[in-house]
């Protein structure tokens, strides 16, 4: 395929330089003060203005009623369009798609490090959201700085530190939280204990929450029965002003009893039989970093981590299965700051990292083949602001190569370049306009590959049982995007010290080995295949308006996406998603109340795939509403925040677009009291 007609595109949105020269001169922001700022690190690896970035990005900021009570690290994204959550609403089998990508194509991370299980139908972020500080979503593929894996996007999950929680001139304190729901009949409590002394800051946090049987929308009840404990400590030296070290260690238990297979909203049955189930999660990372004040090009970060996923169930008729997953790496990155004052400043981030992923099933495990892969990458990108006219752009390119064991199998190896392009202009202080390409790739995983294990007994009488068949040939799964799109902000638009802003953008994905899974019912198997060529493109729409009156957040989102052989959709695309939410402040009273509503159309899958097999069955829209109410205490009561949220306040029985009930009508509560 060409490649002039990108840079033809990228020319045309160039030109509008010379055009806006004189004006940009004009009218440099005078008012940069009143214009609120939500801050990104992960997009480009550095601090920047989210709404000022060449591609589209979302900051949760876990200090509101809707996130606060979320049962679950994947509930905190539950609200935003083109982030679809999958599951019964059982903590262990919740998976997250995003632009025409599934749990494989989205790259997860908590602190920095890689999150993820290779294990079916078990998959979540185990880690409970009460330790969570916010969460930054970066949509598009993202393989520059983060490598495999990032095809549709990241998902960065940060957690609390010291400093978070306390005021300048605070040395320690407690904060102790209590929780519950009624969907899930859930209680939960956490505590965490923070401090700073001279040059040393740090906190430990432990929370445990119970859940019981799910209700979903008009009544209907699952079995459900999980215990889960968390354990988060983390602490920070700063050695000198140019050196500081930093550590922490995260521990994730659940102890559930509930049918093998959690993503189904039904009872135990014969074919998905009660299971005894712990998940246990054992995190640890060190970083050091050197950053000498008169050096603008060194800003070195060393980080090794480990990760270690212990997944053991046990039922009456296969006895225990066990699944062990450990990750261990290590990160050096640097970041150089040059010509600053120059016609072109640059910020350079490089680094390289190498990283193993080994499995061990024990017992009577299926579905997780005894495997290991590595990888080694490197990578460069240059982030060049242009002194004289209102243009920066991001260019870089990635290195990395893969290798992949199995006893069976002769190893497999790969390697791939992965690079971006991306330009910004802003010819007013409340207008911009950017145009990106990008590239991404992920290897396949171990299971993918390998398993050869039974999928699922016969679906009916006469059809064979389902085995999985191993596919070591398959290839990489890479993507390229193109991606427009512009923003406007404007301040003191309908009254003093208000602000509008509102960014949109259309994507277009063109994927090359596609990997989806070929589920052949009367042939008696199921493989993971390439599919040469598919496509992936969509818009996303986003606007915030901010007032001392109140608060307005509107965002839609829709994708589309086909195999280009056969125009059959992909399964992983979620339909057309608008969600509003109104927040309204309380004069003089610290509570806030508020209402959400999701509106989601009906699902529209398209053809059939290469085994003749319909299109999925189709699923109705629907919309949901919940209301909330806020209260930060003041004064006297400093220090006690409460929330309180009604989700699906009317009860509305709606499905997922993979046809799963979902959660029904749920009264929430949280209070937390800081001292």
């Amino acid at each position: 395929m060409s490649q002039s007609p990108r840079f033809i595109k990228f020319s045309l949105l160039a030109l509008a330089i010379s055009s806006s020269y004189a004006t940009a001169q004009e009218t440099q922001q005078t008012n940069t003060e009143k214009k609120t700022e939500v801050l990104t690190v992960y997009a480009t690896g550095n601090e920047r203005d989210s709404f000022s970035l060449p591609m589209m990005s979302t900051v949760i900021k876990n200090n509101t009623a809707l996130s606060e009570t979320a049962g679950s690290a994947t509930e905190l994204l539950r609200h935003l369009p083109g982030v679809s959550i999958s599951g019964a609403g059982r903590t262990n089998g919740e998976t997250i798609s995003m632009r025409g990508y599934d749990k494989n194509g989205i790259l997860t991370l908590v602190d920095g490090i890689r999150q993820g299980t290779d294990t079916g139908h078990i998959d979540s972020i185990f880690i409970d959201p009460l330790l969570i500080k916010q969460v930054e979503v970066i949509r598009g593929p993202s393989a520059l700085l983060y490598g495999s894996g990032a095809l549709g996007g990241v998902i960065a999950y940060d957690t609390v530190n010291a400093s978070d929680l306390l005021s300048q001139n605070e040395r320690g304190g407690v904060r102790v939280i209590g929780l519950g729901n009624t969907a899930q009949h859930s209680q939960g409590f956490g505590v965490t204990a923070f401090g700073r002394q001279d040059n040393l800051d740090g906190l430990i946090a432990f929370s445990a929450r119970d859940k019981g049987d799910i209700r979903y929308g008009g009544g209907y009840r699952a079995q459900n029965d999980e215990t889960v404990f968390n354990l988060l400590s983390k602490g920070r030296w700063l050695i000198d002003n140019e050196n500081s070290l930093s550590g922490q260690l995260r521990y994730y238990h659940n102890d559930t009893n509930q049918p093998k297979n959690p993503q189904i909203a039904s009872n135990a049955s014969t074919a998905n039989v009660q299971t005894d189930r712990t998940t246990t999660q054992k995190d640890g990372q060190i970083t050091y970093q050197y950053n000498p004040a008169n050096s603008p090009w060194l800003n070195v970060k060393t980080q090794a981590y480990y990760s270690e996923i212990d997944i053991n169930a046990k039922t009456t008729q296969n006895g225990l299965e066990g699944r062990q997953q450990k990750t261990y790496g290590i990160k050096l990155e640097n970041r150089s700051n040059l010509g600053l004052h120059s016609f072109a400043a640059h910020s350079f981030t490089y680094g390289s990292e190498i990283y193993k992923q080994k499995q061990n099933p024990s017992q009577n495990t299926e579905s997780f083949p005894q495997a290991d892969i590595r990888f080694m990458s490197g990578w460069l990108q240059d982030e060049m602001t242009l002194r004289d006219l209102p243009v920066s752009l991001i260019i870089g390119t990635r290195f990395d190569k893969y290798k992949s064991q199995n006893d069976r199998y002769d190893d497999i190896s790969a390697n791939k370049w992965s690079s971006k392009g991306a330009i910004s202009v802003t010819p007013t202080d409340w207008l911009m306009l950017y145009s990106s390409y990008s590239q991404a790739f992920r290897a396949p995983t171990l299971g993918e590959m390998y398993n050869d294990s039974k999928h699922f007994d016969a679906p009916f009488p006469g059809a064979p049982t389902n085995y999985w068949r191993p596919n070591p040939n398959l290839k990489p799964e890479t993507n390229s995007t193109t991606e427009y799109g512009f923003g406007f902000q404007f301040d003191d638009l309908l009254s003093n010290n208000d602000n509008l802003k509102i960014k949109i953008a259309h994507f277009n994905t063109r994927a090359k080995d596609y990997i989806d899974a070929d589920v052949a019912i009367f042939q008696g198997y199921t493989q993971s295949a390439n599919i040469s060529r598919a496509t992936i493109w969509g818009w996303d729409v986003s606007m915030n308006y901010e007032s001392r009156y109140f608060n307005w957040d509107l965002a839609y989102n829709h994708t589309k996406g086909k195999d280009n052989a056969t125009n059959a959709s992909i399964t992983s695309v979620e339909p057309d998603t608008l969600t509003s939410r109104f927040d309204i402040p309380v004069p003089s009273s610290h509570i806030s109340v508020g209402w959400l509503g999701q509106f989601t159309k009906h699902t529209d899958f398209t053809k059939t795939n290469r085994f003749n097999r319909p299109a999925n069955n189709q699923q109705a829209g629907y919309a949901v509403n919940d209301f909330y109410l806020r209260y930060e205490g003041d004064a006297s009561l400093k220090g006690l925040t409460t929330s309180i949220v009604l989700s699906n306040t009317f009860d509305k029985t709606y499905y997922s677009s993979a046809g799963i009930p979902q959660e029904g009508r749920n009264a929430k509560v949280l209070m937390s009291y800081q001292f």
